[in-house]
């Protein structure tokens, strides 16, 4: 949160020599009114018949909520595929032709902007060049190109294009498929891509390509065959970011089929800072690391440490979720968060802050919480009640 300093102040106390300590005195400026520091996205039914609400808090370590008097159905107004950035969500609506921005304030999702909008068919990716410029990519109606769109979120102003220098499509291949593994970092962003048929079984081999920004021309391609297939879509998943030394990883977790009935395995990649490709030297084999595969959530909680998803199969039922934390450095287990109880899982249901994992649990107890792990004390402890018996929690998002 900025702070102000009272640099004015200071002076004038000096002036009338009633200073009595030379060290700087700050503030923090007040939450603006009806706003808050988080949002959690229950679900309510099943699908079809699905409803989706958004509850705010100040603050997750403590307390008890629910529904009852509180939060918003947003189930006609948006998807939980929305991006998050500053206070603000912003969400392209494919059935309706628009984007727009909102604020979730006083228990209302409240409409800042809309506007006509159908370049995507719809945004499988999207980065954050600065707080005021967004970045978000898609396939083209045939789906054999990829369209971008730059959006000043101030003026609303939107730029649209195409990426020049996409791999040709491969023979006996007729569509692409973009993942949502996308950072911006240096000038450039990291996109994977993979071949289709006119079925579902991918090209065998995974591709990554570096584009430049603002001529979004493609550099550097990368290629791996260990596995086939892109990462998830951004707005409904987390499994890209870049680190504090701008090295970027992110979960190669959208994976069709690579042999008939085969699906390729689920890997996690790195690019290091400068670099303009793929690190030759690294990858995580999720199955290999945590004896089952990732399942859509890989993000940096700080201190060489990222928090990572998986379905304990041998378990039955619906709670089979889990989470542990992996060492960047070597891509190894560091540990598993085995204080936590048995999730359901929901899509984006943790987020990092400040080198902390608040995350979400619907668990396969009698009650649910945020849990917090911290990556500096290694430890977990339970937070925030959260009471009603929701089906799932698709997002918990920072709004500050």
């Amino acid at each position: 949160m900025k702070k102000i300093t009272l640099l004015a102040l200071w002076g004038m106390v000096a002036v009338l020599g009633a200073c009595s300590s030379s060290e700087e005195k700050e503030v923090e400026p007040e939450k603006e009114a009806g706003t808050y520091n988080f949002a959690l996205w229950p679900t309510v039914g099943s699908w079809p018949n699905v409803s989706y609400f958004v509850l705010g808090f100040d603050k997750l370590t403590e307390g008890t909520a629910s529904l009852t008097g509180q939060g918003a159905d947003v189930t006609t107004t948006v998807s939980s595929a929305v991006i998050n950035k500053n206070g603000y969500y912003y969400f392209y609506n494919t059935t309706e032709g628009k984007f727009s921005k909102f604020q979730f304030k006083n228990d209302q999702l409240q409409t800042i902007t809309q506007m006509p909008y159908t370049h995507l068919v719809s945004m499988t990716g999207h980065t954050w060049v600065d707080d005021n410029t967004l970045i978000m990519v898609g396939l083209d109606a045939t789906s054999t190109k990829i369209n971008y769109s730059v959006i000043d979120v101030t003026t609303m102003k939107i730029t649209n294009g195409q990426i020049a220098g996409v791999p040709a499509i491969p023979s006996g291949y007729t569509r692409l498929l973009v993942g949502g593994d996308i950072q911006f970092v240096n000038g450039k962003f990291f996109i994977s891509v993979g071949f289709m048929p006119g079925g579902y079984e991918i090209y065998p081999e995974m591709t990554v390509l570096e584009v430049k920004y603002p001529s979004f021309e493609v550099g550097t391609v990368s290629k791996d065959s260990r596995t086939a297939g892109v990462g998830s879509t951004s707005g409904y998943y987390g499994t890209s970011f870049k680190t504090e030394s701008n090295d970027v990883y992110f979960l190669v977790n959208w994976n069709p089929a690579w042999k008939p009935g085969v699906y390729s395995p689920i890997m996690a990649y790195r690019i290091k800072n400068g670099a303009t490709g793929l690190d030759p030297n690294y990858i995580i084999d999720t199955k290999a690391v945590l004896g089952y595969e990732a399942s859509g959530l890989f993000m940096n909680v700080g201190n060489g440490k990222a928090i990572i998803k998986y379905r304990d199969t041998s378990i039955t039922g619906d709670y089979q979720t889990r989470y542990a934390i992996i060492d960047l450095a070597t891509g190894k287990l560091h540990k598993r968060l085995t204080e936590l109880p048995g999730d359901r899982t929901g899509e984006r249901n943790v987020c990092a802050s400040e080198g902390k994992a608040y995350i979400a649990i619907n668990a396969d107890t009698t009650k649910d919480n945020i849990w917090i792990y911290d990556s500096a004390t290694d430890t977990v402890t339970k937070g925030l009640e959260i009471e009603g018996g929701y089906s799932s929690f698709t997002r918990l998002d920072k709004l500050d």
